[in-house]
This record gives C-alpha cells, sequence and structure tokens, in this order.
C-alpha cells in the first residue's frame, strides 16, 4: 500500500495545531501499511513555509516520517490538468463567505470584470490526481476538496 500526504498534513504537524495528532497518527499507521509519499508539489509548498533553513533539513523532516519525495506518473499529471479545467469552468463569478455561504460579486476597478478568488491551485489537483492514480489513498484535512473532485479516492483520516 502507497500513502501520499498532502501538505495540509506536514503542516499541521511544523505548527502543532488541533489536526497535529491525528495527522501524526495518520502518517505513522501509513508507514506501518506500506510506502509513504511526497510530490514534488508538496515538498515546494513545504519550502515555501519558511520553517526549513535548507533542503537539507526538510529532508531530514521527512525521512524522519519516512517518507519519499516521488514524481507523478503521466497519466495522474494528465487527470490532474482535466480536472482543474473542470474546477475552473464550475467556479463562479464573486466570492463567498466560507462562515455563512453569502455571495458577494466584486468587480475590477480598472475594467469591470467581475473578480473570482483562485481557492484552489493547479497544484492541489496534482496532489490529488498522484494520490488517485498512483496511490492508495490520502492524508489530508481537505476531504471536500478531493471528494468532490477525485471522488474514488480515500483520504484520511476519516
Amino acid at each position: 500500500m502507497t500513502t501520499a500526504v498532502d501538505t495540509n498534513a506536514f503542516l499541521a504537524l511544523l505548527y502543532d495545531d488541533e489536526y497535529a495528532d491525528a495527522s501524526e497518527t495518520a502518517i505513522r499507521h501509513a508507514y506501518q501499511e506500506g510506502a509513504v509519499v511526497v510530490t514534488p508539489v508538496v515538498y515546494a509548498e513545504l519550502a515555501a513555509d519558511g520553517r526549513f533553513d535548507s533542503a537539507a533539513d526538510l529532508d531530514r523532516f521527512l525521512e524522519d516520517f519516512s517518507v519519499k519525495v516521488v514524481d507523478p506518473s503521466r497519466e495522474a499529471r494528465f487527470l490532474a490538468g482535466d480536472r482543474f479545467r473542470e474546477y475552473v469552468d464550475r467556479r463562479p463569478d464573486g466570492i463567498q463567505c466560507p462562515a455563512c455561504g453569502k455571495k458577494r460579486s466584486v468587480d475590477c476597478e480598472k475594467c469591470d470584470e467581475s473578480l473570482s478568488p483562485r481557492q484552489h491551485i493547479a497544484a492541489d489537483f496534482l496532489i490529488g490526481a498522484h494520490a488517485a492514480i498512483d496511490c492508495d489513498g490520502l492524508i489530508s484535512f481537505d476531504e471536500g476538496f478531493y471528494s468532490t473532485y477525485f471522488p474514488a479516492l480515500p483520504v484520511f483520516p476519516n
């Protein structure tokens, strides 16, 4: 069994937030079941966080959890692009409050075009597609997103 790990699971550990214990338990369980992997995208997102002074520090952190960095397959890369296109096509204009759901339209002051924030980026889809195609599951705390675009992907902890 091969389990991929999303960036948010590592950030929970690094910042000792409310998901830290669940994240550590899920990663350790995945290791007992087989291989634990991340894509280069997750590696880059962790490097961008600023918690590591060097690549060697980040490598040691991942090695402590027996995590290997692996490239997504060609099929996974294609699926990521396909699902990202689906997301962009169905994303509504304007912004929506994450707490109450109220929608508001915001227009550009310069050209009057309706603005829509990007809540997810192509990297999120690459992480999900890699887990869906090349792995047996994903450790993430964004189950709602992944279940929408990769419904057959098991997401842990559940």
